[in-house]
């Protein structure tokens, strides 16, 4: 069980009153939950308010990749 399973269970709220607060599909969420769909941060965010906690409780952080500068982005 990942840790958005494990802290919504110990809140007591189950998928669809997840999406129903969310306002998106159960199966969106469930795929949130299974890591089989990329939640969006604004949704991220919403999930932590949600359910009280902070967001790095749930998700890992993002990683990033630097990459050269183009000689237009200088």
């Amino acid at each position: 069980m990942n840790n958005l399973a494990r802290i919504r269970l110990s809140k007591n709220k189950t998928q669809e009153d997840m999406a129903r607060e969310l306002k998106i599909g159960v199966s969106t969420y469930n795929q949130y939950e299974n890591s089989q769909r990329n939640v969006p941060d604004k949704i991220a965010s919403k999930i932590a308010e949600i359910l009280g906690v902070n967001i790095e409780q749930i998700f890992l952080p993002t990683k990033f990749t630097i990459s050269k500068p183009n000689k237009n982005d200088l």
